[in-house]
């Protein structure tokens, strides 16, 4: 099996010494569940995100593990936002007070292993699933040193790395034996490689023959030649990158799916496939309205053929 990147042993050390009160705590932390006429502390874990969960304890958690200062050190002030109609389907926004955008946006919600394709024993397994993932700093401009991936209004934060690490400890907390999702893209798929495998087999080794195929570009190029089917099999055809659900298990059970001989067998037969790039399609599709200004660094111009001379497109 491929090696899932452990999470960070900082994060671990912070996750044992929050305790339920902690992240549960409200405004109105000083005032008894009688004085505010609310019944019984049970009754209100059900108002809880993931009964876990008060806007506050996640706030106090995001601070604790360094999160929300780092994300201020990138575009300064922020506001916590929860969207909890249904506590067990969660919309947590970090929303920059200086851009009036959310430069981090997240939609989260409880499932099972059915979904993601898991079946027999493991079907039945509790997941914590992420619908939807949003990093932006609205402040910084894309340049030649980090041009746009495909999906990409603005850069990101780099922080995708720690915010993935928490989420797994939320899946942990929640009673949950994985955090699982669905790449949209393959710039997606190649950030939750270190944290994530394909639930089935094939898909991993798609993706596995993708990425070793553009293992000379650089990342975002790399990126730009998957979006814009520019890779080609041994007969020439085009090889799409295709969406499938990823977990990072946190059970051993679940971590004994990507052991079976099935999934591995299925891994090693795509991985195997010797994809090309296709740099007469990449030069043709690239998106040059979408990149910086100024001329791309030599290797890249030689790579897409640009022409100094040639019309410059509007941005």
């Amino acid at each position: 099996m491929p090696r899932i990147q452990p999470i960070n042993p900082r994060y671990r050390r912070i996750y044992q010494a929050l305790s339920g009160p902690d992240l549960a705590v409200s405004e109105s932390a000083g005032m008894t569940l009688e004085d505010l006429g609310l019944g019984s502390a049970e009754a209100s874990r059900g108002d809880l995100v993931f009964g876990t969960y008060s806007p506050q304890g996640l706030e106090r958690a995001l601070r604790a593990y360094g999160l929300f200062q780092r994300v201020e050190e990138r575009v300064g002030p922020l506001e916590l936002r929860v969207v909890c109609t249904d506590p067990y389907r969660p919309r947590i926004i970090l929303w920059s007070r200086r851009f009036y955008v959310p430069v981090a946006d997240l939609d989260l919600r409880r499932t099972t292993g059915a979904e993601v394709g898991l079946g027999d024993a493991l079907a039945a397994t509790p997941l914590l699933y992420l619908d939807s993932l949003l990093l932006q700093n609205p402040g910084r401009a894309f340049d030649w040193n980090r041009p746009p991936l495909p999906g990409q209004n603005h850069p990101g934060l780099k922080l995708a790395g720690h915010i993935l690490d928490v989420l797994l400890l939320m899946a942990r907390r929640i009673g949950t034996e994985a955090l699982a999702l669905t790449p949209s893209t393959f710039a997606a798929a190649c950030v939750y490689d270190r944290r994530f495998l394909f639930v089935d087999g094939a898909a991993q080794g798609r993706f596995l023959a993708l990425r070793q195929a553009g293992r000379h570009l650089p990342r975002w190029l790399h990126a730009w030649a998957v979006e814009l089917h520019c890779m080609r099999d041994e007969h020439g055809e085009a090889v799409a990158f295709k969406p499938s659900p990823m977990v990072s298990p946190l059970s051993s059970r679940l971590g004994l799916h990507f052991d079976a001989n099935t999934w591995d067998d299925a891994l090693q037969l795509d991985a195997r496939r010797q994809l090309t790039l296709d740099e007469e399609t990449l030069q043709r599709r690239f998106p040059w309205e979408r990149m910086p200004p100024g001329p791309p660094p030599e290797r890249v111009a030689e790579l897409l053929g640009y022409d100094p001379l040639a019309p410059v497109v509007a941005h």
